[in-house]
């Protein structure tokens, strides 16, 4: 072994794990899935040569029994019209009886009124003889006296004379091809013959078919297999392209999409990353540019600056607070409690715990809130999103201005309002609102001291509630945000 193998073997060893098993040949499934074609062609003939033997086989037994039929009812006929011109079951009687034997396969016996074998193709029976004298001639017939047993498939044909049953014809067959001409069997032999050819046939098809299927089939998923190592050696744009109406276009349609998922959930971690690392280097700055004042004595180390440096860091802690409580929004970590309740209660109590605020910016709040609308929240959390909406708008309407709350009904979902006479939201920014760290005014935002991540934590909330929030322009200036919840 070289060393290259004994390394290798020496880290399974220490890892304690097997190493990977090679990946089979991409061929593996197209050559099982023709195989499964073959197996299932030669299994549908196989079964078909079964059901063609059985029917054949009835067919037959029912086409012999047809013609010991025909036998019995011809030797009846003839025995009815020897039996009163020549006196009875005489020779002269049985003389006229077509002979078959044993040779021919066909065995004949006629049986008289009273149930006695009077004939017997293969061994004339001792009446007969005695009447024929013919004891010392048969030496080679059976000894007077023995009779053979009808064996197989027997028909039987009556005598009838002056409407009056003298006999009974018994007919059977000593072996099974004993009323089979040779044009039969050839066509028995041919049947066979065709159904070995057709299942070959059959078989050889459904193995080029399952071919052709197989490729077709392993196509799109080669193609999303491709797809998916292009994804993992970094190629974040690679897509199966697959548009077909199929389970397997389906599929692919899914991959593309999870695929996209993913490269936006990046996206979204990367502008995250980038815009946490903007709203911190603010503070931080603040912070570090006024210690460094302080410690080069530029400015004195007295309540004001130290105030500013306990400002930026509370900033800093709510900046934190918020990010984490967002993140934990996103994942489904947070759990909600929810329970079927009249909407007005969280949302008063949303606007009692912000009214002082409001008051102290010499803003009027108008509250329309219909009492008896209810359905199944978490009170806390929708205090605390309807609280986020009434903190945006006090932020941003400047002094005079006016804030309306009001809960409404529309249809089967319930409507909370929050609109304002602020600065208002421009057309183009209508779809960037709930981004985190948007604001609508990024000069006055730092003066207001917003985070920007209020708006997308509320609309995590009213997500996990089955709910739409939206944002528009308010005719006359300031902005409307509306909640719609579906009633309980």
């Amino acid at each position: 072994m070289n060393k290259t193998g004994t390394a290798q073997t020496t880290a399974t060893e220490e890892n304690g794990s097997v190493a990977p098993r090679a990946p089979k040949s991409p061929h593996t499934f197209s050559r099982r899935l023709a195989l499964a074609f073959a197996v299932v062609a030669a299994l549908t003939a196989a079964l078909a040569g079964l059901l063609l033997s059985a029917a054949w086989n009835y067919q037959f037994t029912q086409y012999l029994h047809s013609n010991l039929q025909t036998t019995a009812d011809g030797i009846a006929q003839i025995s009815e019209q020897a039996y009163p011109q020549l006196g009875g079951w005489t020779i002269q009687t049985m003389s006229q009886i077509p002979r078959f034997g044993p040779a021919t396969g066909i065995g004949v016996q006629i049986l008289d009124d009273g149930g006695n074998v009077v004939y017997d193709d293969a061994s004339m029976s001792a009446h007969v003889r005695e009447v024929a004298g013919l004891e010392a001639e048969q030496g080679q017939a059976p000894p007077a006296g023995v009779v053979l047993e009808p064996r197989g498939s027997v028909v039987t044909s009556r005598v009838m004379v002056g409407g009056k049953q003298v006999g009974t014809v018994r007919v059977w067959t000593y072996s099974a091809g004993a009323l089979m001409s040779e044009r039969d069997l050839k066509f028995k032999r041919g049947s066979f013959v065709g159904l070995t050819l057709a299942a070959l046939v059959a078989i050889a098809f459904a193995s080029l078919g399952g071919v052709w299927y197989a490729n077709r089939l392993v196509r799109p998923i080669k193609r999303i297999t491709a797809t998916a190592q292009a994804l993992k050696s970094g190629d974040r744009d690679a897509r199966t392209g697959l548009e077909a109406d199929d389970e397997i276009g389906f599929l692919g349609r899914t991959f593309d999409e999870m695929a996209d998922s993913i490269e936006a959930d990046r996206e979204m971690e990367r502008r995250l990353t980038a815009d946490v690392a903007h709203e911190l280097r603010t503070p931080l700055q603040a912070i570090q540019a006024t210690v460094e004042a302080m410690q080069d004595g530029v400015l004195p180390a007295d309540e004001e600056r130290l105030g500013i440096v306990r400002d930026e860091t509370v900033r800093l802690a709510r900046l934190a607070d918020g990010i984490l409580e967002l993140t934990r929004l996103e994942r489904g970590s947070v759990q909600f409690t929810c329970v079927s309740m009249d909407l007005a209660a969280p949302v008063r109590a949303a606007v009692d715990s912000l009214e002082a605020l409001i008051e102290t910016r010499e803003i009027v709040l108008s509250v329309d809130i219909t009492e008896g609308i209810h359905a199944c929240v978490d009170s806390d959390r929708l205090q605390q999103a309807v609280g986020n909406l009434l903190s945006n708008a006090a932020r941003y309407t400047p002094a005079g201005g006016r804030i309306e709350v009001s809960i409404r009904r529309d249809a089967d979902q319930a409507v909370i309002e929050v609109a304002d006479t602020g600065i208002g939201i421009a057309e183009e920014d209508l779809g960037l609102v709930f981004s985190r760290f948007w604001r609508a005014d990024e000069a006055r935002a730092t003066t207001s001291g917003g985070l920007g991540i209020g708006l997308a934590v509320t609309k995590e909330i009213v997500e996990r509630h089955q709910g739409t929030i939206g944002a528009s322009r308010r005719r006359g200036g300031g902005s409307v945000f509306s909640i719609r919840l579906p009633l309980a």
